[in-house]
């Protein structure tokens, strides 16, 4: 099989490949998705990243389980794409759009409310990085998963660092009251 593969076009290969596989492959999708329309999705998604990679898959000896890891990955991106959550502080407003009277004229106003002051005098007892995921993650709203993505460390490791953070904050609250 190996030698008549070698002496066919990049076409041909391509062809004979994905007729050989392309059953499966879409059995395969029909028994991972609910409907129709989503495995003929998934089915698309497949031969569209073979035909993108036939050039470097055309030295394997057999391409089905490089396919059905596709299969699996677009699957997952797809299910994880449908349950995706977006946060509030995307769409967020000022408070002052929602209430009728300014904040000045509440009963609560301070004027020397030095609340913010306050926050930023404990982010400073923190390593910058500390700071920084605290920030994103209480201030900015971003999911950990994204501040994962985005500093390039495990999610873990983030709930690790802000867990720290958070306890040094209270140990600072402790010693100035």
């Amino acid at each position: 099989m190996g030698s008549v593969m070698e002496k066919e076009t990049p076409q041909k290969w391509v062809d004979a490949v994905w007729r050989s596989n392309s059953n499966i492959i879409y059995k395969i999708c029909e028994s991972k998705c609910g409907s129709a329309e989503d495995a003929k999705d998934l089915f698309q998604t497949v031969a569209l990243k073979f035909c993108q990679n036939a050039k470097s898959l055309k030295e394997r000896s057999t391409v089905l389980p490089w396919m059905a890891c596709v299969l699996h990955n677009a699957h997952c991106d797809m299910v994880a794409e449908r349950h995706a959550t977006y946060p509030m502080s995307q769409v967020a407003k000022k408070d002052d759009d929602f209430f009728a009277l300014s904040e000045e004229k509440s009963i609560f106003f301070n004027v020397n409310d030095n609340s913010m002051e306050d926050v930023d005098g404990l982010l400073a007892h923190l390593s910058p990085f500390e700071r920084m995921i605290v920030e994103m993650t209480y201030i900015g709203g971003v999911r950990t998963d994204e501040i994962s993505a985005i500093v390039g460390i495990s999610c873990n490791s983030i709930r690790k660092r802000r867990h720290f953070a958070i306890n040094k904050i209270r140990a600072t609250l402790l010693e100035q009251e």
